[in-house]
C-alpha cells in the first residue's frame, strides 16, 4: 500500500481495514455502499471518492474481489483478482 497523506483520516483507514477483515474471503467488496457507511458512521473531511479509492487499495492488498456498486447502476461489475491477474 502506498504512503499515506497527512490529510487522510487514521479513523476511516482503521475503520477500512475492521470492515475488510471481516469479510468472507469469497464475498466481493461493495465499494460505494461501503464509503458510504464509512462516510455516515466515521467523523471525516474526506470525500467519498478518497474513501473508495482506500477501500479499492486496501482491498487489492487483501487479494479480495471487488463490486464497484455505482449508485442507479442496473448491473453488478464483480472483478476477481485472480481473473485481473490472469488477464
Amino acid at each position: 500500500m502506498r504512503e499515506l497523506p497527512k490529510s487522510i483520516d487514521a479513523d476511516v483507514v482503521i475503520e477500512i481495514s475492521r470492515l475488510l477483515d471481516d469479510r468472507a474471503k469469497s464475498a466481493p467488496v461493495p465499494v460505494h455502499k461501503l464509503a458510504s457507511m464509512i462516510s455516515n458512521s466515521v467523523e471525516t473531511d474526506l470525500p467519498t471518492a478518497s474513501i473508495e479509492e482506500l477501500i479499492v487499495e486496501m482491498a487489492m492488498t487483501r487479494q479480495l474481489p471487488m463490486l464497484f456498486d455505482l449508485p442507479e447502476a442496473d448491473a453488478d461489475n464483480v472483478i476477481s483478482i485472480a481473473l485481473a491477474r490472469a488477464s
